[in-house]
């Protein structure tokens, strides 16, 4: 699990001052398996990781090893996850990229991501200052990532590059994925 600064360090400082308790950063998340990053920014891509649009991840937390095959990951993301994460249900508190690779994890792990990540947006949004500035929050963190170069939408046809002229394919692998 690759966890990203989204304040870049604001957070840490002035949390407890605002929130009345320390955390270290407003994450976002994605998470590393068979060799690359899967995130939700606007849609569901992956990437080559710790090279996505959000920078170096901060902190890398190995959660453990799947059984599962990749193509059974893009079935999942494609059936289940792609009508739920989606530019236009994304909210703040309740359906972010946490929430999505929280998803990813228990599908692939049988386990959850770290509380303190995924019940990040609940310690914020009990102060007045985090309820007054969730749908703000909502609409800016919700709009569409540019992606970089490099990433790899999921979609019902497979995976789309956005990277000119590349015709990548899904594969399947053989062995258990560290995760």
């Amino acid at each position: 699990l690759h966890l990203y600064d989204l304040s870049r360090g604001i957070a840490s400082a002035l949390s407890p001052y605002i929130l009345q308790e320390h955390v270290e950063g407003v994450w976002h998340t994605g998470i590393v398996v068979y060799g690359k990053e899967y995130y939700f920014g606007g849609d569901i891509y992956y990437d080559k990781p710790g090279e996505t649009g959000f920078g170096k991840p901060r902190i890398a937390v190995h959660l453990g090893t799947t059984l599962r095959q990749r193509d059974e990951l893009h079935a999942f993301i494609v059936d289940e996850l792609k009508p739920i994460f989606t530019r236009e249900a994304y909210d703040a508190a309740r359906n972010n990229c946490n929430h999505f690779t929280d998803k990813v994890s228990m599908h692939l792990l049988g386990k959850h991501i770290p509380e303190e990540v995924l019940e990040q947006p609940k310690l914020m949004f009990r102060t007045n200052l985090g309820r007054i500035l969730r749908p703000i929050l909502t609409r800016v963190l919700g709009q569409y990532l540019e992606p970089k170069c490099t990433a790899e939408e999921i979609g019902l046809e497979g995976p789309r590059c956005h990277r000119a002229g590349s015709d990548a394919a899904v594969g399947s692998e053989e062995q258990a994925e560290s995760c």
